[in-house]
């Protein structure tokens, strides 16, 4: 039977204070005990958990994703651009091409969210945007900012990023 005080404040506060105090580190991610379906999951599945977030949480959840993703790309340990093009396609992400050193610019190929989709007219890979920012801050040692420029959706058969490396 399913709690009718599931949406009330006092569930929600609830839900916040145990989802913010998960005893999960990062590296626990890594680990899965599935011998028979192992680490992998369906392309289907990733899309509907994004899109998902996006409906229900709306605009907002645009940066909530990138910054996501930046935390994420942060945490893999990245030393070198060969170390994330190595860790995108072995994650499944895409095919990860360096395309430009001065400006950095990158271009990902079957990309994980947006490979398939049809032309909507705008951008839509915010977390692979941010999973980019997070590697790039760790190898450059610098904060950047990624702009998704060119993408499956906007009719492209490659997403494309433009980094700048922010001034402190």
């Amino acid at each position: 039977m399913i709690s009718t005080d599931y949406h009330s404040n006092a569930s929600l506060e609830k839900a916040n204070k145990r989802f913010n105090n998960i005893p999960i580190n990062f590296e626990d991610l890594f680990e899965t005990d599935r011998p028979t379906l192992g680490r992998n999951i369906d392309v289907v599945v990733y899309r509907a958990l994004i899109l998902s977030i996006i409906n229900h949480l709306g605009f907002n959840s645009l940066s909530k994703l990138y910054h996501a993703g930046e935390d994420f790309g942060k945490n893999l340990g990245v030393k070198s651009i060969d170390d994330m093009i190595y860790c995108f396609k072995s994650l499944g992400i895409g095919i990860l091409e360096l395309v430009s050193k001065n400006p950095i610019k990158i271009q990902v190929y079957e990309c994980i969210f947006c490979s398939g989709l049809p032309n909507i007219g705008e951008p839509v890979c915010y977390f692979e945007q941010g999973m980019i920012s997070g590697c790039l801050n760790s190898i450059l040692n610098k904060e950047v900012k990624v702009i998704e420029t060119k993408c499956y959706a906007t009719g492209y058969d490659y997403c494309e990023f433009d980094v700048k490396i922010l001034k402190k």
